[in-house]
C-alpha cells in the first residue's frame, strides 16, 4: 500500500512493505531522504496541527493601509511624479509578498505520536478519506505486530516477564481486560503443564 502526498514544494511517500515497516521517503528543496520504520516502533495517537490565515489578513491589511498612506501623502507633494516609482515599486514588493503568503500552503497535518517514531502526514493529500486510511492501516498492522511479538505465550519465560508484557499489552489498549485474564491463565496452565 503506497500513500503519495503532495504540499507546495514538498513531496511525501509512505509505502508498507511486507506488513512489517514502513518505507518514507521525503523531498523538499531539492534535498531527498528515505528511511524505513518498523510498524511495531510507530505510536497509535493523532494529533492534528492546522495553521489559519488570520495572522497574514491583518498584517496584508496594514500594509495596504499604509500603501494607500504613502500614495496619498505624495500625491499630497510637490513632486509626486518623481516618485511615482517609489509608488510603484512599493506596490509591487508589498502587493507580490501578500500574494505569496496567501497563495502559499497553510500547514495542515497529523501527527501519528505515542511510539519510539512519530510521523507527520498531510491532512488532505491527495485526500482526507486516502490518508485517514492509510493511517488506520498503519496503526492495524502496528497492533498487529506488537501483539504477535508480545502476546505470544511462552512457558519457559518468567512468570513476572510475561504478565509485565500483558500488561504493557493491556495499558496500551492492545488487548482487552478479559484477553489479559484468559492470556494469564494460558501461560499459568502452560506453566503446570511443563512442570509437570
Amino acid at each position: 500500500m503506497i500513500l503519495k502526498q503532495k504540499q507546495g514544494g514538498k513531496r511525501k511517500e509512505f509505502e508498507i512493505i511486507n506488513n512489517t515497516e514502513l518505507r518514507i521517503k521525503e523531498k523538499q528543496s531539492g534535498e531527498l531522504k528515505e528511511w524505513t520504520v518498523k510498524l511495531e516502533m510507530i505510536g497509535h495517537n493523532l494529533v492534528y496541527q492546522e495553521a489559519t490565515r488570520k495572522r497574514l489578513y491583518i498584517l496584508s491589511s496594514f500594509f495596504m493601509g499604509f500603501l494607500v498612506f504613502i500614495t496619498i501623502a505624495l500625491y499630497m507633494s510637490d513632486d509626486f511624479m518623481g516618485n511615482l516609482p517609489v509608488v510603484i515599486g512599493s506596490y509591487v514588493l508589498f502587493g507580490g509578498m501578500t500574494a505569496l503568503a496567501l497563495l502559499s500552503p497553510l500547514k495542515r497535518e497529523i501527527h501519528l505520536v505515542g511510539g519510539n517514531v512519530n510521523l507527520t502526514f498531510f491532512k488532505d493529500s491527495p485526500s482526507a478519506e486516502m490518508v485517514n486510511s492509510f493511517i488506520n492501516e498503519i496503526i492495524r498492522l502496528s497492533k498487529q505486530q506488537l501483539l504477535k511479538k508480545y502476546a505470544k505465550i511462552d512457558a519457559e519465560l518468567p512468570e513476572e516477564t510475561v504478565f509485565t508484557q500483558l500488561n504493557w499489552l493491556k495499558n496500551r489498549d492492545l488487548i482487552t481486560e478479559e484477553e489479559y485474564q484468559e492470556l494469564k491463565n494460558e501461560y499459568k496452565t502452560q506453566r503446570l503443564i511443563k512442570d509437570y
